[in-house]
């Protein structure tokens, strides 16, 4: 994980002098928790990626998102949690009618 100094530190275990602004790459929890609680750094919290899931369906790619609030329009089963085999398995289980009323709610027919 990495830190940014905010105050002036020599380093317990390898003597080096930090100076505020700087960016260390730590791996030690323990080491992290010590420099914060002692307000001589900082955590630097980095946004993890979020990797949007496409899931094809009837020929076209749609977002989880956009699927499940789709499945939920039409009472049907579905949660962002949900593996994308198994929001697959609760659309094949579909009758007709409400395999219409999904591609209605998902913008394929009207």
């Amino acid at each position: 994980m990495k830190v940014k100094v905010i105050s002036v530190f020599r380093d317990k275990f390898t003597g080096q002098l930090y100076n505020p602004g700087e960016v260390l790459e730590i791996e030690d929890e323990a080491r992290i928790e010590d420099l914060v609680s002692r307000k001589l750094a900082e955590r630097i919290v980095v946004p993890e990626e979020k990797n949007e899931v496409k899931i094809s369906l009837f020929e076209k790619e749609f977002d989880k998102k956009e699927l499940v609030e789709a499945l939920k329009s039409i009472g049907e089963k579905g949660a962002m949690n949900m593996k994308e085999e198994t929001l697959l398995a609760n659309v094949t289980a579909l009758d007709e009618e409400k395999t219409l009323a999904l591609k209605k709610a998902l913008g394929i027919e009207v």
